[in-house]
Formats: structure tokens, C-alpha cells, sequence
């Protein structure tokens, strides 16, 4: 970086670092300036101005002014995005414990937003008699759709999360009425595009993506796709609004099938009830007396 050369004054003569803290000093007013006004207002010479241009590896000032527009111009980008950040170093307990509500419904809100009603209810119709359901996603994606898998197993769903193809567990389940999840916080992940292009190609999985908003190139390889809206972040916390956006998706889906399925899973939960006390390391709600 540029600016991080100009600090650092490695083997400047001492006009080199004159020139070198005027710039850092008066950096918009630098980007403006020619060899022969940086020279004057430095109290140096244009002589300076060129070595010190080659000495950071450049053909001249010419390009040394373009680099160092282009350098300012990037670090403002940068300024305005910190600017909107909800959690910066000022952030205390107090304000991050109040902050975070406000991202999970703020990311929940602009998702339900975003829904097409018509997209949502035919992908619900296809999980009515699905017989399995495969969640992939890489990183923390993939995460995500372990939970959710394990979600959807409690419902006797046969359900599993994947990082990569399996082949052979596509192959035997191929007479199965499946259904595909895909999972790219960014919508542009490689692997899940690659993953997405072979359940397209090779199988009659019923592909559906959940995507950011870099998801043009998905579209062709899904059969339905649903954007999570998300903003590029630079501190990271759009990996807490994609995921609470695609959680969210998920637990729409596994809803709809709770509710299509409810008394049956209402008889199961009881029967589990029946033998609880061996999940747990205490006999909770069984008396002594009942023990005897």
C-alpha cells in the first residue's frame, strides 16, 4: 500500500520524508496537486518528487498520483462503509447486547419481506410427500444445515447435510422423491455451484437454493431460488444476517411440514415421553414411590 510505503520512510533521504509526511498530512489535497506544486509546498524540488516516485517502485509521478487517488478514493469507501456498521470498537456490552436483537429482526423482517408467496407454496407442495430431503452448504453454511437436518429428522424425515456430492447415496436413493437445499450466504460459492450443476444434470433431485445476492449464475442450476437479502459487509457481520436470514427459511419449511403432520408427531412426542427417563440423567416427574 502506498500510503503504508510513505509511513514507513524505508531509506528515504530526508527530503523523501519531507515530501512523504506532507502527502500524509494533506492527503486530499495531494491527490490534486503536480510534481511542481507537491515540490513548492513541501519545500523540495521536483527532482525529489520523481526519485521518490521510482524509489516506491513506480515509473514516475504520474503514476504515483493515480495510485494515490485510487488508494484515498478505496480508504473512503472503506470510511463510509464503517460508518454504517452497528458494532464498532466504541461498542460496549450494553450496546451490543441491544444491537443484536435489532440485526435478527431487522434480517428476519427484510426476508419475509422478500418472499414470493407463489415460489414459497411451490416448494411446500413438493415437501407434502418428499421422501428425503438433503441440505448441502460448505464452512458455516454447512453448519447450518446440520441443524437443520437434525430438524427435520425429528419430524421422521430422512434428512442429512453434505459439504460435497455424494454419488453413491444419490444413486441408491435415485427412485426417492428428493429435495435439495443449497446453501451460499454470498450466492457465488464454487463448490455449491458445482454441487448445484450436478443434482441438475445427473439426478431429479428438486433442486432449491438459498442464496445471496451474487446468485445470477445459480439461477440456471436451481429450480427455485430464494434470495436472502444482504448487504457485502466489511466487518463480517453479514455472516450473522445470512445466517439468521437462511435459519429462518429453513424453519419456514420444516413448520409447514410440522403442521401438515402435526398429530402424528403429536403421538410420537408422547410415546418418547414414555421412555424420557432414559434419555436423562434424572428420573424427572417419577416419584420415589413410583420407583418402588
Amino acid at each position: 500500500m502506498l500510503l503504508e510505503q510513505l509511513k514507513n520512510e524505508a531509506n528515504f533521504t530526508n527530503h523523501e520524508k519531507d515530501v512523504a509526511r506532507f502527502i500524509l498530512k494533506h492527503v486530499e489535497q495531494a491527490c490534486d496537486m503536480t510534481s511542481e506544486q507537491l515540490a513548492h509546498a513541501s519545500y523540495t524540488s521536483k527532482a525529489t518528487i520523481v526519485r521518490l516516485s521510482k524509489k516506491l517502485g513506480l515509473s514516475g509521478y504520474q503514476e504515483f498520483r493515480l495510485k494515490l487517488v485510487a488508494e484515498v478514493n478505496q480508504n473512503n469507501r472503506i470510511n463510509q462503509i464503517l460508518a454504517n456498521e452497528p458494532i464498532t470498537d466504541k461498542s460496549s456490552y450494553t450496546d451490543i447486547i441491544q444491537t443484536l436483537p435489532i440485526l435478527y429482526d431487522k434480517s428476519i423482517t427484510n426476508t419475509k419481506l422478500s418472499l414470493n408467496r407463489k415460489d414459497m407454496n411451490r416448494i411446500n407442495n413438493f415437501l407434502k410427500d418428499v421422501d428425503c430431503i438433503n441440505i448441502y452448504g460448505t464452512g458455516i453454511s454447512y453448519m447450518l444445515a446440520q441443524s437443520a437436518a437434525f430438524k427435520f429428522a425429528t419430524l421422521g424425515i430422512d434428512c442429512s447435510a453434505y459439504e460435497s456430492i455424494n454419488a453413491h447415496s444419490l444413486a441408491a436413493k435415485k427412485e426417492k422423491k428428493t429435495i435439495s437445499f443449497l446453501i451460499s450466504f454470498t450466492g457465488a460459492n464454487r463448490t455449491v455451484t458445482q454441487i448445484a450443476k450436478y443434482l441438475q444434470e445427473a439426478t431429479d433431485n428438486y433442486v432449491v437454493g438459498i442464496m445471496g445476492p451474487h446468485c445470477d449464475k445459480m439461477k440456471q442450476w436451481c429450480d427455485e431460488l430464494i434470495e436472502i437479502p444482504n448487504k457485502d459487509s466489511l466487518l463480517s457481520l453479514d455472516i450473522i444476517s445470512s445466517f439468521t436470514a437462511a435459519n429462518y427459511i429453513l424453519d419456514i419449511f420444516f413448520s409447514m411440514i410440522l403442521s401438515k403432520n402435526y398429530q402424528d408427531h403429536v403421538k410420537s412426542s408422547i410415546d418418547m415421553l414414555k421412555y424420557g427417563s432414559l434419555l436423562l440423567n434424572e428420573n424427572y416427574g417419577i416419584s420415589t414411590d413410583e420407583k418402588n
